[in-house]
């Protein structure tokens, strides 16, 4: 796993032209030792493309106020992320927070196969189904999302995921002002995805997003996940669902007339992570 995460970061840099030098020298470096290794080249070359190689780390340095700034490398938008089910593959544990969580339940098939199924644990929270609650939220999120309608279809897609093994759901009676997307906490090649949800904004696609990585910054990955875990602690369960430990190991309906019947999954296939 750690692995894969390091190679779809070097990915990832090279599609975003970050540390493109560093790349390249490294590889030049490489191929170096092994033509001296093995006597292809002579030293007379081999000194050649060292000089060649150090000239052009020095020209880089002269374009260095020409890049983006390196505060917009960190802070993203959703156009960033591809569709929410690509992160899914190895992933053993999930924790997600959102107001509605809508456009990652557009994909709770894949959440309940990809994780759930291969005996992953998954955690989701949403905001309590109240009037208060939804008032509140309202003031703060954007005009044209429709959240009493999202908040409902999720609350009856969530009733459906209940009786898998591993899955738990919980419900906040406040917004805290963003959303959170965990994966694998235990893991050294866990992610955090943090999204803002500043206030009225045009469009939801406008919220600011920023990954931490376990790696990059064990501290931050840390502060968010305990921040859910408070979250987690102060939500309720969904109140025709029996409560489940709080690792999210099992929680059921305690009946099938108990459990209302839900609609069908919010329509869209946004790639939001959040």
């Amino acid at each position: 796993m750690g692995r894969t995460k390091n190679l779809r970061r070097v990915l990832e840099d090279i599609r975003d032209g970050r540390h493109r030098e560093a790349y390249a020298l490294f590889l030049i470096g490489v191929v170096l030792v092994i033509l001296g290794l093995t006597g292809v080249v002579s030293g007379t070359v081999m000194l050649s493309a060292i000089l060649l190689a150090l000239t052009l780390q020095v020209f880089h340095t002269t374009q260095e106020g020409n890049r983006e700034p390196a505060l917009d490398q960190v802070l993203a938008g959703r156009e960033k992320f591809g569709a929410f089910n690509q992160l899914l593959p190895g992933v053993r544990d999930l924790r997600i927070y959102g107001p509605t969580a809508a456009t990652l339940l557009v994909y709770a098939g894949d959440i309940r196969e990809v994780v759930l199924r291969a005996g992953g644990q998954v955690r989701v929270m949403v905001l309590a189904d109240d009037q208060p609650t939804r008032t509140l939220a309202a003031i703060q999120l954007d005009d044209i999302m429709d959240l009493d309608h999202n908040l409902r279809n999720s609350l009856a897609t969530l009733r459906k995921l209940a009786s898998e093994r591993g899955f738990s759901c919980r419900q906040l009676p406040i917004n805290p002002g963003f959303g959170l997307v965990i994966v694998n906490a235990d893991d050294p090649g866990g992610d955090v995805i943090f999204e803002s949800h500043g206030f009225k904004d045009d469009n939801i696609t406008n919220r600011m997003h920023i990954i931490i990585r376990r790696n990059d910054s064990p501290r931050w990955f840390s502060y968010w996940v305990t921040r859910f875990e408070a979250m987690w602690e102060t939500g309720q369960p969904l109140p025709d669902i029996s409560p489940g430990p709080a690792d999210g190991t099992v929680a059921r309906p305690r009946s099938v007339e108990e459990a209302p019947a839900g609609s069908a999954m919010p329509p869209g296939t946004s790639p939001s992570p959040l």
